[in-house]
């Protein structure tokens, strides 16, 4: 055999092994996030990408609500954070203004009409230092699984940003 043709054959299993042991670490890292994972007190999504650590809520009159939350999912109050924020159509888009309240902010507008509305939410620390903005689907239909709304939806499907259940198979 010659020479070219054994050194990839030698090191191919090398390859596997330091992807199996990637693939370990990562399953370890998603099952230490899950055991703590914050509680929405309100029945919202939980944004993980802001520090502190906001719920995204939305009312009964469709108004926007965000609460800041500590460690354990108790409503914070940061009266230096600021949070903008812009959904609906790109052709007419709505732009949110927000009132502070004791623990977050609450929008004057309310979300615009439909069962699935993209939204991009921006905010700024205490520091005046933003956040990488955060885009996803408001989607305001009911979850088959759970209680809450698909945008707040804690399930284990892959149904969070707007796709329909009614095209799943049951597996």
């Amino acid at each position: 055999m010659k020479l070219r043709y054994l050194i990839p054959t030698l090191l191919i299993p090398f390859a596997f092994a330091d992807e199996k042991e990637h693939d370990h670490k990562a399953a370890d890292k998603h099952a230490e996030h899950q055991e703590h994972e914050i509680k929405a007190p309100n029945g919202g999504r939980v944004l993980h990408d802001v520090i502190p650590h906001a719920e995204f809520f939305i009312t009964k009159e469709r108004l926007v609500q965000i609460t800041f939350l500590d460690e354990e999912g108790k409503p914070l109050a940061d009266d230096a954070a600021t949070v903008k924020a812009i959904g609906g159509e790109r052709a007419k888009p709505t732009k949110f203004t927000f009132e502070k309240t004791k623990h977050g902010f609450l929008s004057k507008e309310k979300l615009p009409e439909g069962n699935l509305v993209p939204i991009v939410l921006m905010f700024k620390d205490s520091e005046g230092k933003a956040a990488k903005p955060i885009k996803f689907n408001v989607n305001m239909e009911q979850c088959p699984t759970c209680d809450f709304l698909e945008y707040a939806c804690t399930c284990d499907h892959d149904d969070h940003e707007g796709h329909d259940h009614k095209d799943h198979k049951d597996e």
